[in-house]
C-alpha cells in the first residue's frame, strides 16, 4: 500500500499505477569454469536452498547439423540416448532413474543436444551414472528406433491441428526457405520414415564430442566433489576435434512475403510477423534486447498496448529476437481476432517503423530498464533459471561475469536513445518481413492481399518442402 500515491484525503490514489519502487540488489553465485583433458567443461554452480541438483549435458549435435536430406535426424537421435544403452535396456533406464526419484531427459534445438538429469542431493553419484552411460554408450536399438519412428510421425500428424505450431514452422519456412533454419526441426513424414538406424549412429559418432561439450550443475553440491565425479566418469573419453558448427544462410528478400495457411472455420487466427536477424554473439545484442522489451516484451509494451488496449484485436502479443548461434529471427506473435488480421499487421509494420525514424524517449527507455533489472533476479530463484544462464554462457561462449550484476548494469546503462536508434535502423526490417497467418483464407485474403505478396497454401505445405 506504502508504494501507492496518496489522495488528498489521506487514502491511496488507485487512477494510475503506483511508483515503481528502487531495483533489488541480486548477486550471481560465483563458480569455476573449468576443462577436463578431455575437453569438457564443468561450470557447476552452488544452490543449497534446496535438496536437489539439476545437471545438464550440453553437446555440439543440435539440427544445424541435420544433413540437408535428413531434417529431423538430430531430434530423433537425441530421443534415443535414453532408450537403450550397451548395459541396459530402456525399460531397466527408467526403472533405474525411477528408484532414486529422478528424471532423466533428452533433447536437441537448433543450438545443440541437451542431456539432463534431476536427483536428489544424496542421489547425486547415481545419477551422473545414468547420465554418463546414456552420452557414452547408447546402442540405439532397432525396436526403438521403430517405436520413435512411429511416435515422431503421429507427433506430425498432430502439429497440423495446432495453428500456433503451424505458424511457427510456416514462418521459419518463409524466412529460411529450404535452407537450414526453414526445415521443421522435428523432420518431415519423407525423412522420418527414411532414416535408418545407421543413419542415427552415423550422427551419433559424428557430432556427439566430449570435446566441445559442457556439463552444467546447479543446486546443492560442492563443487570440487562434483568436478572430481564428473572427471571419473569422462576423463577417459578420447578427445576428438569437433566438426566446425555449420553457419546456415539466410535468404535476402527484397519485400513483404504473406502466407495464408488455411484453416476454414478457425475462430481466431494465428499471426507471425517477423526476419531473419543476428546471432546471440551480436555486438548489439544487449540494445537490441531493450528494444524488443519496450516493442512488446512485456504486458505494457507499445505493440501489446496498441493491439490489445486502444484496437481490442488480441489478448496479447510478444515479440522476441531468438537466440542461435546463426542468425535467428526476430518475431513477432499473436493470435488474433479474423476482422482485425490486417489492422494489426499494419500496425505492427508501424510501430517498427517507428522506431526506425523516432529516438525512444527517456521515461519510456528508463522504465524499459527498470523492468528489466527489476524481473531479472526472479530468473535466479531456481535451479532451471541458473542452468537456463548457465547454458547461455556454454553454448554462446559468454565470458564468466556476464550475469554479474555490475556487468549487467553497466551494460544496460550504456544503451541510450541513439544506441536504440542505431539498432532498430540496422536490424529492423519490416518492409522485407515474412507473415503468416493460420485462419480461414477467404476471410484473411482480402485484409492481407493490399499488404504484400500473398499466397495461401495447406496446413502440410511445410512438410511437402513449401
Amino acid at each position: 500500500m506504502s508504494g501507492l500515491p496518496q489522495t488528498p484525503g489521506g487514502g491511496p490514489d488507485r487512477t494510475g499505477p503506483p511508483a515503481a519502487g528502487p531495483v533489488k540488489p541480486y548477486s550471481f553465485p560465483t563458480f569455476d569454469r573449468r576443462s577436463l583433458a578431455s575437453g569438457l567443461q564443468v561450470i557447476p554452480v552452488r544452490s543449497s536452498h534446496t535438496p536437489l541438483v539439476e545437471i545438464e549435458c550440453v553437446l555440439p549435435a543440435g539440427a544445424s547439423r541435420d544433413p540437408a536430406d535428413l531434417p529431423g535426424l538430430a531430434a530423433l537421435a537425441a530421443g534415443l540416448l535414453d532408450e537403450g544403452t550397451a548395459d541396459r535396456s530402456a525399460v531397466e533406464i527408467a526403472t533405474a532413474i525411477e528408484r532414486i526419484g529422478g528424471r532423466l531427459d533428452a533433447g536437441t534445438n537448433w543450438n545443440d543436444a541437451v542431456v539432463g538429469v534431476r536427483v536428489l542431493s544424496a542421489n547425486l553419484e547415481q545419477g551422473l551414472d545414468l547420465l554418463a552411460e546414456i552420452i557414452t554408450r547408447p546402442s540405439f536399438p532397432d525396436e526403438e528406433v521403430e517405436r520413435s519412428r512411429r511416435n515422431r510421425l503421429t507427433d506430425l500428424l498432430r502439429r497440423l491441428d495446432r495453428p500456433g505450431v503451424l505458424a511457427n514452422d510456416h514462418v521459419n519456412r518463409l524466412i529460411y526457405g529450404d535452407t537450414t533454419y526453414g526445415r521443421p526441426l522435428l523432420g518431415t513424414p519423407a525423412s522420418v520414415r527414411t532414416v535408418e538406424r545407421r543413419d542415427l549412429v552415423g550422427f551419433y559418432r559424428e557430432h556427439y564430442r566430449i570435446e566441445g561439450a559442457a556439463l552444467l550443475a546447479a543446486g546443492d553440491l560442492d563443487p570440487e566433489a562434483f568436478e572430481r565425479a564428473v572427471a571419473k566418469r569422462f576423463e577417459t573419453v578420447a578427445p576428438r576435434p569437433v566438426p566446425p558448427e555449420p553457419e546456415p544462410p539466410v535468404p535476402v528478400h527484397d519485400r513483404v512475403r504473406i502466407r495464408i495457411v488455411d484453416r476454414p472455420g478457425s475462430p481466431q487466427t494465428e499471426l507471425r510477423f517477423g526476419h531473419a536477424a543476428v546471432p546471440r554473439s551480436h555486438p548489439d545484442w544487449d540494445a537490441l534486447a531493450v528494444l524488443n522489451t519496450l516493442f512488446g516484451g512485456k504486458f505494457t509494451s507499445r505493440i501489446n498496448l496498441i493491439l490489445r488496449e486502444e484496437h481490442g484485436l488480441t489478448y496479447g502479443v510478444s515479440s522476441r529476437f531468438v537466440p542461435r548461434l546463426g542468425s535467428g529471427p526476430f518475431l513477432v506473435s499473436a493470435a488474433v481476432a479474423n476482422q482485425g488480421i490486417g489492422l494489426a499487421v499494419r500496425k505492427i509494420s508501424e510501430e517498427l517503423e517507428r522506431l526506425r525514424q523516432e529516438p525512444v524517449g527517456a521515461e519510456e527507455l528508463a522504465d524499459t530498464k527498470s523492468y528489466m533489472l527489476g524481473v531479472f533476479p526472479y530468473t535466479l530463484q531456481t535451479v532451471d533459471g541458473l542452468l537456463h544462464h548457465l547454458n547461455n554462457l556454454a553454448v554462446y561462449d559468454l565470458p564468466d561475469d556476464y550475469y554479474a550484476p555490475g556487468a549487467y548494469m553497466e551494460r544496460l546503462g550504456a544503451v541510450d536513445h541513439d544506441t536504440l536508434l542505431d539498432a532498430a535502423r540496422r536490424h529492423l526490417r519490416p518492409e522485407r518481413a515474412s507473415i503468416v497467418a493460420v485462419g480461414p483464407a477467404a476471410e484473411l485474403a482480402p485484409q492481407l492481399a493490399p499488404l504484400g505478396t500473398l499466397e495461401v497454401v495447406s496446413p502440410a505445405a511445410v512438410t511437402r518442402g513449401g
